[in-house]
């Protein structure tokens, strides 16, 4: 059976998308691995409050489809946070190096099992008139 994860987009009042950097200094998407009974939703909300501190709700699913990361396949469902409440703190300095918003993604390294999907989500826009709703 496939791991899988989920991860969250979430944008600040100017629209810039908030990045995490891992302990192997790659960046991703605030999110995780799922525990056994849990949804992907709940995944996405529990995983953002573990890593950021930030409550999240009213999610969109953006895409959901199979990664390989390191050689592991992975089932990964990616999501938008329509609305986020609280102030995004590193919360978990073992797991997470670095928080922040970024307003291109082509600015960091993203591992390369992410690479095909940010294209495509850039190529269509997917996330330009998407807004996160903070309070």
């Amino acid at each position: 059976m496939k791991k899988e994860f989920s991860r969250v987009f979430i944008k600040d009042t100017v629209g810039d998308i908030l990045v995490i950097r891992d302990r192997k200094g790659m960046w991703n998407f605030p999110g995780g691995k799922r525990e056994i009974g849990e949804s992907a939703v709940e995944c996405a909300i529990r995983e953002v409050q573990e890593e950021t501190a930030l409550t999240i709700s009213d999610l969109e699913e953006i895409y959901t489809g199979d990664f390989l990361f390191e050689g592991v396949e992975w089932r990964g469902s990616f999501y938008f946070a329509k609305r986020v409440s609280g102030l995004p703190t590193l919360n978990e300095p073992n797991k997470i190096k670095g928080i922040q918003f970024i307003e291109d993604l082509n600015v960091v390294n993203f591992s390369s099992g992410l690479q095909t999907l940010l294209a495509d989500i850039a190529e269509k826009d997917i996330l330009g008139e998407r807004v996160t709703h903070w309070g």
